[in-house]
């Protein structure tokens, strides 16, 4: 069994004291450069790993952040993830991912799991069907700060780091209209949640501006995932036809209703796709989706930005919601409909 390596041994072949050896590791000034470079190869020589639950206790914190989200398998999330984790080396903070797979009770068990953790900080995205906020006040309780990014909880009194949705979505739809698409369906999230009501409100806002009629027909909710996409033009078909083009609320529902067209011998260039989101393959496709892009690896490190600051902060806490804008992208051929 190999023997874990303690301060005193690395005091000991050195002659020095345990406090001393501490200090030097922690690169404290009341320690010559000299003495820290000797104690650090020493240290690296004996294997030393320190003993972080040890040091939290004495100093109450782990300088670890727990990062909470539905998924982590596409563009956005895996871009959200890079630009926090970035963050935190660059501030000397590790990150605990829990995901929940947009489920509830998985994701209430990764935040109790990281709030037995004793992380200092939690990142939440919150999940899709997400009903009971009470494990966030749990979180509030113990003291442990909270900002939510991407979907939160707008009324709250937690900051909340998200795109401009509402303003997004209808500079898209306009985007669309401009081009002369008039019969426009929107693939909606359910709008129990921020993002799903506010990309629909934006949808609807362009329409009116643009004197088109909205019809709930050609508005369907549902989830975020391809799954859903699929469902999800499955049912506008029947209800209220193919359209023209369609409007979804996020990329992977966009890649749901493409592949419901190829099972079902519509042609690809039938019906334009705007997605809320992008995706490195977009450009791989025959036909691309227009994009609203998110500025995700930007949102992530906002988002733990905000969280550092109120960790740091001794003032009372006011919750702030920050809104990021985005930027509409067509490498699709322009072709102008009569």
């Amino acid at each position: 069994m190999r023997k874990t390596v303690r301060l005193d041994d690395i005091a000991k072949k050195l002659n020095l004291t345990k406090v001393s050896v501490s200090k030097a590791l922690r690169d404290h000034p009341d320690i010559s450069q000299e003495t820290i470079k000797k104690v650090k190869i020493v240290a690296e020589e004996l294997g030393y790993r320190p003993n972080r639950l040890a040091q939290s206790l004495t100093s109450k914190k782990t300088n670890t952040i727990g990062l909470v989200m539905p998924k982590i398998a596409h563009y956005f999330s895996a871009s959200v993830v890079e630009g926090i984790y970035r963050a935190a080396d660059e501030r000397g903070y590790q990150i605990l991912l829990g995901v929940s797979f947009e489920s509830e009770e998985l994701q209430r068990k990764n935040i109790e799991s990281m709030m037995n953790l004793r992380v200092d900080g939690l990142l939440v995205t919150v999940c899709d069907l997400t009903q009971d906020p009470s494990i966030f006040e749990a979180v509030k309780n113990m003291g442990i700060d909270l900002v939510f990014f991407d979907r939160g909880f707008v009324g709250s009194d937690v900051s909340f780091v998200k795109v401009a949705d509402r303003i997004s979505a209808m500079n898209g739809v306009n985007h669309l209209i401009k081009l002369g698409y008039k019969k426009i369906a929107h693939l909606a999230g359910r709008s129990t949640t921020e993002i799903g009501s506010e990309r629909r409100a934006g949808y609807k806002d362009a329409l009116e501006q643009a004197g088109l009629d909205y019809s709930e027909d050609a508005v369907i909710e549902g989830g975020f995932s391809s799954a859903d996409g699929y469902k999800g033009f499955s049912k506008l078909v029947e209800k209220d036809g193919i359209p023209e083009a369609v409007f979804v609320v996020t990329y992977p529902v966009g890649l749901g209703v493409l592949e419901y067209m190829k099972d079902h011998g519509i042609p690809g260039d039938k019906v334009k796709i705007l997605a809320f989101g992008t995706s490195q393959f977009n450009q791989y496709l025959s036909h691309p989706f227009i994009c609203i892009d998110q500025p995700s690896f930007d949102l992530g490190r906002r988002a733990f930005e905000v969280l550092l600051d109120e960790m740091q902060s001794k003032k009372t806490k006011q919750s702030k919601i920050i809104e990021m804008a985005c930027n509409v992208i067509d490498d699709t051929p322009v072709v102008l409909r009569a």
